[in-house]
């Protein structure tokens, strides 16, 4: 189902139809509007639309980061599982004195 939620961006205010939790984009937009406020008080002077996309280009970032460290996790679990199986079948073989 489509909702319609209002959300508000630097200063102005936007309709967005979605089929996601009306929250959600009520968080995404409140996180997208703290990075433009975070990026203002750094003294970034620029028109509104390199604004917008600096932040975007900051919150993709943070996202690939992410997937990457998470996948790097996986693979890390999975390396240290497969050292764990091989020490326990090398114990397995070994003869009992």
């Amino acid at each position: 189902m489509t909702n319609p939620v209002e959300i508000t961006l630097m200063g102005r205010n936007f309709s967005i139809l979605t089929d996601e939790d009306p929250s959600q984009v009520l968080a995404a937009s409140e996180l997208v509007q703290k990075n433009i406020d975070e990026l203002r008080e750094m003294g970034a002077s620029v028109g509104s639309d390199r604004l917008l996309t600096l932040v975007a280009l900051n919150l993709a970032g943070e996202l690939l980061k992410k997937n990457a460290s998470s996948v790097d996790g996986v693979e890390g679990l999975i390396s240290e599982l497969d050292r764990v199986v091989l020490q326990a079948e090398g114990l397995a073989k070994a003869p009992l004195r």
